[in-house]
């Protein structure tokens, strides 16, 4: 969850590979308490390579009738406050969540259903991400990537 690297497969073999015990370590370390909704959420973000809508993570195993909506969505919001989870999509609507790794994935949203697929390109913005880093002396620079269009499902329905 500290600096960036890149890659480009949605199958990807970095993700998933945190440990819960190293995502405890950084909540606390970022002041969070451990709390079984904690544990339950960041393990259902772990295993999913691709980000979960929150509906999908009220629907998870652990999770599932644990908790009510706004009480989840506060908890994102501190993870997403300390750096530890990134929100995706369109404000509030159709938000997905990822954790925020050690390497990043860059994704399109679609303007109206709001669904979010993840990038399969080697990323367009990293050399200009050495740049600027090299440019300002800004150390640890990263960036996070997100391209908006309609997806082929509504293109299809609005034809």
């Amino acid at each position: 969850m500290a600096g960036h690297s890149k890659h480009q497969d949605t199958s990807c073999q970095q993700c998933g590979q945190e440990t819960p015990a190293e995502l405890l370590a950084a909540c606390r370390a970022a002041g969070l308490r451990r709390t079984q909704l904690l544990e339950n959420v960041l393990e259902v973000l772990r295993t999913h390579a691709e980000p979960v809508k929150i509906g999908g993570l009220l629907q998870a195993r652990g999770i599932r009738g644990t908790c009510d909506p706004a009480t989840l969505y506060r908890l994102l919001q501190r993870l997403e406050t300390k750096g530890l989870v990134r929100r995706i999509g369109l404000h509030e609507r159709a938000a997905h969540f990822t954790l925020h790794r050690a390497h990043h994935h860059d994704y399109v949203v679609c303007r109206e259903c709001g669904d979010v697929a993840t990038l399969k390109m080697e990323c367009p913005v990293e050399k200009l991400e050495n740049e600027v880093g090299r440019r300002t002396g800004f150390r640890e620079v990263y960036h996070e990537l997100q391209f908006y269009g309609v997806c082929p499902k509504c293109s299809a329905r609005s034809a």
